[in-house]
This record gives structure tokens, C-alpha cells and sequence, in this order.
């Protein structure tokens, strides 16, 4: 048996899933890229594969025709949006996600991408560094009004944290949860209102199954020069040329993203800016968050299989439902 784990920081701070995997006599194999491999390199590493632990890497129709051997892919994170599904299916191949995880990593990330965006913080660090003292005003995250879209794990978790700052909570939920929203004191509102009334709007949804944007030109217009956008979900939420021209004119106030067009390529114009914060993909990217996903990962693929783990191998997987 031969599983591939394209991933680069599956197991990094537990080795015993992996070496687990491998008492089983299975072949462990990682990406020899050491970045997030594309279409044609996964075509090429997917051959005789029987089961992927998977990051962010295209598994196209293309790439699932070369996986001769393929029964599982135990995606490594929640988004699936990198798989063609309905090929995966009809090949009946198992998809499974490492569902919450990363939630509380990525709730803490967005909280900080907000104080950074909004107070600067990227700046005035790298000033310093420098050598220059310059000193720069920002805004208050307290009190702010927050439009949160996307009110699953993630969303509710950044509102509880936003709590203590004492923010007003407008949200939007394609399947909305009435007792929640009602419960947490939530102003529901379809985005085009959000975007009319948020001071800080934080993106938690997949992204468009055709790939279009949430916000694009004519969104932007309906903000105003304070609004700051949040996207620690996924870059195809926005459109990035009409976001850059609206930052570059400063017609919002700022940007804070952990995820871009083309990764781990960015576009250039973004470099020139000092309106933005940007991070490398790395919201989910914590010690606790890393050991959950490993062995939550490697769990799904000893439960396909009908592997019992036994006392060498302790799970940290907090979610049993594929």
C-alpha cells in the first residue's frame, strides 16, 4: 500500500502517525516539490497511489485519470474546492476533511490580521527594523461593527473572541443557523447590506462553486474609506485587481489576507502597498492545530481501510464524522 502526503508540515511536530503508516509496512512518501504541486505534478506523483493525505494541491480530473490505484483522499484541512468531486465519485474514491482542526488557529489568525491591518502593526515593525521611529495612527478594533461571512466553525469562533471587544455583529450564512444568530445577538443581513454597514468584514465561506467573486468592483463601491477586508478563507472571494485599485486609491482603508491568486505566487502590486498585511497561507499553521490535522488525517484512512490503531498510536482527531 502507498500513500502520499503532499502536505509539508503534516507531521512536523508528531512523528507517530506517519511512523505508524509505516509499521503497517505501507510506503510513505512525501512531495519532493516541497511546495504546493500543480496539475501536471500531480498527475506524475499520483500513479500507484492508494490513498493522499492532501493539502492545497490540485486533484483535477486530469489528475484522478492517472491515480490508477487511488481509494481515499483524507484531505489535509476543510476546503475542497481543489477536488474535482464529482470525478472522485464517480471513481468511487472516499474524500474526507480534518473538520475543525484548525478552527481555533484560524479564528486567533483573523483576530490578529484585523489588530495588524488596522493599527498598522506590519509598518510600524518594519520601520523600526530599520531604524526609522515613525509612528503611525490606526484604528480601534473596539466597538467596531463586524460583518462576518460565513457563520460556521471559524466565523463563530472569531465572533466569540471579538466579544470582549465589545463589537456589533452583522452576518451572513448561505445555511443560516436562526438560534445562533438570535442567541449571539446577530443582525442578519444579505453581504450587499454588510458591505454597505461593516467597519471590518472577515470572509469564512468556500469560495463560489463557478469561481466568481463575493466582492468585486461594485461591491467595493458600496463600502466606504474605513472599511477594512479580512480573508483568511479563500482568494477567489475577491476579485484582486479591483481590490488593489481600490487600495492603491484608497478607497478602503485596508486588507489583511493569508491567501492569494496563484500561490504561492502573489501579484506584485501588492508588494508596493502599505494599506495591506499579508501572510503566506498560514492561518491554520499552529503546533496544536498541525498535530490535529496529522492525526486526524492518518485516522481517516486507518477507518477506510478497518485499522484498528492500538496503543502505539494516540489520536488527536476531534471530529469521528466524515
Amino acid at each position: 500500500m502507498k500513500v502520499l502526503i503532499t502536505s509539508n508540515s503534516f507531521g512536523k511536530f508528531d512523528p507517530k502517525p506517519k511512523k505508524f503508516m509505516e509499521s503497517l509496512g505501507w510506503q510513505v512518501v512525501g512531495n519532493r516539490y516541497h511546495h504546493i504541486m500543480n496539475e501536471a505534478e500531480m498527475m506524475e506523483e499520483v500513479v500507484g497511489v492508494d490513498a493522499i493525505i492532501l493539502g492545497s494541491d490540485t486533484v483535477s480530473k486530469k489528475v484522478l485519470e492517472k491515480a490508477d490505484q487511488l481509494k481515499i483522499i483524507s484531505r489535509y484541512g476543510v476546503g475542497i474546492d481543489n477536488i474535482d468531486l464529482m470525478e472522485a465519485k464517480k471513481r468511487n474514491i472516499e474524500v474526507t476533511v480534518t473538520k475543525n482542526c484548525n478552527t481555533e488557529a484560524v479564528a486567533d489568525y483573523a483576530v490578529g490580521l484585523m489588530l495588524a491591518t488596522i493599527r498598522h502593526i506590519s509598518n510600524v515593525d518594519a520601520n523600526l527594523k530599520q531604524g526609522e521611529w515613525k509612528k503611525e495612527t490606526g484604528l480601534d478594533l473596539c466597538h467596531k461593527t463586524i460583518g462576518v461571512i460565513g457563520l460556521g466553525a471559524i466565523g463563530r469562533q472569531v465572533i466569540k473572541r471579538l466579544k470582549g471587544f465589545d463589537c456589533h455583529f452583522l452576518g451572513y450564512d448561505k445555511y443560516l443557523d436562526k438560534a445562533y444568530c438570535k442567541e449571539n445577538n446577530i443582525e442578519v443581513l444579505e453581504p450587499r447590506e454588510i458591505f454597505k454597514k461593516a467597519d471590518i468584514i472577515t470572509l469564512h465561506a468556500p469560495g463560489n462553486p463557478d469561481g466568481t467573486p463575493l466582492i468585486g468592483k461594485e461591491e467595493i463601491g458600496l463600502m466606504n474609506k474605513n472599511t477594512v477586508i479580512i480573508n483568511t478563507a479563500r482568494a477567489s472571494l475577491v476579485d484582486e485587481e479591483a481590490l488593489l485599485e481600490a487600495l492603491e486609491n484608497n478607497e478602503i482603508y485596508g486588507y489583511g489576507t493569508d491567501v492569494f491568486d496563484g500561490e504561492p505566487h502573489i501579484n506584485e502590486k501588492f508588494q508596493a502597498l502599505d494599506n495591506v498585511v499579508l501572510s503566506p497561507h498560514t492561518a491554520a499553521v499552529s503546533v496544536e492545530a498541525i498535530n490535529k490535522m496529522t492525526s486526524c488525517a492518518v485516522d481517516h484512512i486507518l477507518e477506510f481501510f478497518g485499522i484498528e490503531k492500538g496503543e502505539y498510536y494516540e489520536t488527536n482527531c476531534m471530529d469521528k464524522n466524515r
